[in-house]
């Protein structure tokens, strides 16, 4: 499935629970519950977070802030990628 085909379908499964909390208030709980499940999965790899931990890595072996940047957009590629397979 494509990226654009699992946003559909997590906004379709945030709206059903959303639909299910205002017309059942006793189930509005476990209803917010699935939409903040389907939120955090929804998020992807924050790209500035991942070139930071591989700068704090490199130690003494400095990467260029190109290279950093480059091997982070790489990573949040994989992850990504392995994500739609």
């Amino acid at each position: 499935m494509t990226s654009a085909t699992n946003q559909t379908i997590l906004d379709t499964i945030i709206a059903l629970a959303e639909e299910i909390g205002r017309s059942s208030p006793e189930a509005a709980p476990q209803a917010m519950r699935i939409v903040d499940l389907v939120q955090s999965l929804s998020s992807g790899p924050d790209q500035n977070t991942i070139q930071d931990v591989l700068d704090s890595q490199a130690g003494e072996d400095q990467l260029s802030d190109v290279s950093s940047r480059r091997a982070a957009a790489a990573v949040v590629r994989a992850i990504n990628d392995e994500r739609e397979a």
